[in-house]
């Protein structure tokens, strides 16, 4: 009975609907474009190219390459905060961790210089915490 909720036209309701369809055209706006140019092999064109070989109608299509597109932006987003939140809190738990890397930090950045590739390869405590951590939690 809760799940009804969501078809009734409140504000909140109408708002999520705008922005669901703008969300849509967004993402059909960059398929299209996709499609008008030259593509690289890429996890949008697989989505594309599955799509294209499936026995599915125009709508459906659709369907499936914004949900896909949704869903791989989502997940990422998402894994990649997680992550980050789980490690910070996992440092700030352990001081003599923390002051490990941020000694390390200092020794390869400097102070006030924002890391590079390069200097993300060159920090062991950084990926000692982070490793040593995941096997205690």
């Amino acid at each position: 009975m809760i799940g009804c909720y969501r078809y009734i036209p409140t504000t909140n309701n109408r708002e999520a609907w705008v922005l669901e369809k703008d969300v849509r055209n967004l993402i059909l706006e960059i398929v299209k474009e996709r499609k008008e140019t030259a593509h690289e092999k890429d996890l949008l064109q697989m989505v594309l190219e599955s799509a294209k070989t499936s026995n599915l109608g125009q709508d459906a299509m659709d369907r499936f390459i914004v949900d896909n597109c949704k869903n791989i932006y989502l997940a990422g987003y998402e894994t990649t905060a997680v992550s980050a939140t789980w490690c910070l809190m996992l440092l700030a738990a352990n001081q003599e961790w923390q002051d490990r890397v941020r000694a390390e930090v200092l020794e390869v950045c400097g102070s006030g210089c924002l890391p590079d590739a390069d200097m993300l390869r060159k920090m062991k405590q950084v990926s000692q915490s982070l490793v040593f951590h995941y096997k205690i939690y």
